[in-house]
Parts: C-alpha cells; structure tokens; sequence
C-alpha cells in the first residue's frame, strides 16, 4: 500500500495473503505470511520530482516531448545529459563514431567506454541516471537515420555536431515535416559559442548558403582549424577544463529548454563571447568581428541577434 501527499511518501507491506516460498540455499522453503503491517522505505524518482520538486508545471510536459539529438561528441554528450535532467521524456541519439581516446578531455564519457558506440555509451549513461527519461540510441550518421524515420512525431531537433552535411540534410527533412530546430556550436577555444534557434518555419541555409561561418564571432585563420583523430571533420583545440566550455553547454542546454518548452517565435542567435585579452592569450592577430565587438572589453558577454533571415 503506497500513500502521498504534496510533501512526502511512505508505504507499508500487508499483512495476508499466501506463503513466500524462497530458496534457501538448495532448500526450498515457505514462510507464513505477515501478521501485521510492515513499514517500507520510500523515495521519488519520478521527473516532477527529481527535475522540479513539484514546482515547476512544465515539467510533466517536457515528459511527453521527443527530441532528437544530431551528435554525441564534446558537445551533444552533456547537453543528453542535460535534457535528462530536466525532465525530457524521449530523446533519440544519432552519432556514428565511437568513443576515442583524443575525446576524453572533451566528453561525458571516460575510459571504460573507449572504442564503445558514443550514441550507445550515452544513452546507457543517462538512461541508468535518470529513468524517467528513455534515451534511445543510434550508431549511424544523420543523412541515414532521416532516411529511415523521418521527423515525424519529433517535438525538436538539436543539431549539436557542426557538420555542413548534416545541416542540409535536417533542413531537407524540416520541409517534409516542419518542427523547430537548434544548431549549437563552439569555435576555437572556446572563444565563443552559439546557439541559434529556428521556428518549425524557418530554414537554417538560405537560398544555397550556410550562414554559420558569418555568424562566428571570430575571423579564424586557417592554421587554427586541423584534422585530428577522434573527430568527425575538423578540430580545434580546448578543454573542457576552460570555464567556457561549461559556459558553451549551459548556454546550448538552456536554449534548447526554451524550445522543447515552446513555441519558438522568432529566429535567433545566441553567443557566449570571450574578450580580446582571451584571444591575445590564444592565438596571434585576433580580432572580433564588429557585431561582437562589445564584448572585448570583458571576460565574457552573452549577446543576442535576429537570425538573418533572406
């Protein structure tokens, strides 16, 4: 017998009822049933709980939202994590890559998932931490997962993986079932990171151009931006030691809240952008571009723009 109220929980195992046969050791044995009632420890681990304390209405929503999630790497790994937490019923996670060593400076996962599926690892992780939250995972890339199901159904898409590839491929399925989207990205360093939201209407690429070069805040040359083992096209280098790759997850989980909650109303940017003496202390000739401008004279400003919509 379970009872409650708005404060706490308690049960109590009845009495009656047949005898409890158990093994003992290689015996089979059969004890009487209870003679009176007995007290049973009781916690929550129900979302309205866990990610509210039953304070927060939008919380058994978001346990009726799908989301997927394009990316399980330095960025996507902890914004699942994230999501999680706060309530998220159903997240699918599609990355084709395992888990290398060269990630773990960078990602939610450690050694003991080395050479491991990232979407599996993942989702055993967070599904293990969190159960009233189903994280269904999917080694493969994004252009086959939408071939094979579509966004129909799903609530919201994070695009957390920066590749071109992958953008095209979404906004391609967008059209055929429109849903609102979020591409969240980090640039050298760290020195800033984005996260730009899009209403169900609204396409990323406009006309035949990619617009995430021109919404950086940083001019990058070459010789920064590298092949290296354990990522899908490019790397750059930070670790996650940097407070500005917390500041990069928080500001890409707190969005895509925003948008799982909805509706998205209006296009736009959001950026976490370091100052001038940050890109002094990283590379040589950094300058920011002018809409970023006034965050030079700080440690760090988050800023807001319209999405420049054709």
């Amino acid at each position: 017998m379970l009872l409650r109220n708005d404060s706490y929980g308690f049960a109590f195992l009845l009495p009656g009822g047949p005898p409890m046969p158990t093994w003992n050791k290689k015996r089979k044995r059969a004890y009487r049933p209870l003679r009176k009632p007995q007290p049973l420890n009781v916690v929550r681990v129900d979302a309205a709980w866990t990610a509210g304390r039953d304070q927060f209405a939008e919380v058994p929503v978001r346990q009726q939202r799908h989301v997927v999630v394009f990316g399980a790497g330095a960025l996507g790994s902890p914004i699942v994590d994230q999501l999680a937490k706060a309530g998220v019923g159903k997240i699918d996670v599609v990355d084709p890559q395992n888990l290398e060593t060269a990630n773990l400076g960078r990602h939610l996962l450690g050694t003991d998932h080395v050479d491991s599926a990232k979407s599996f690892a993942v989702a055993d992780r967070v599904n293990l931490a969190y159960p009233t939250c189903e994280v269904k995972p999917f080694s493969a890339s994004a252009q086959s997962w939408l071939r094979e199901h579509g966004l129909s159904g799903i609530d919201a898409v994070l695009d957390l993986t920066g590749e071109p590839i992958v953008r095209s491929c979404v906004d391609q399925a967008r059209l055929r079932n429109p849903c609102p989207l979020l591409l969240g990205w980090m640039e050298p360093f760290v020195a800033a990171a984005h996260a730009c939201m899009l209403p169900a209407n609204v396409a990323w690429f406009q006309g035949a151009h990619d617009p995430m070069d021109d919404l950086n805040a940083v001019d990058w040359p070459d010789a920064v931006v590298i092949q290296e083992p354990g990522c899908s096209s490019r790397f750059h280098s930070y670790t996650a030691a940097a407070a500005t790759a917390t500041h990069a997850v928080a500001l890409v989980a707190e969005q895509a809240i925003k948008l799982i909650d909805g509706p998205e109303s209006s296009p736009r940017v959001l950026s976490w952008v370091r100052g001038q003496q940050y890109l002094d202390d990283h590379w040589s000739n950094l300058r920011l571009r002018a809409w970023a401008e006034q965050a030079a004279a700080y440690d760090g400003l988050v800023l807001e723009r319209a999405f420049p919509v054709v």
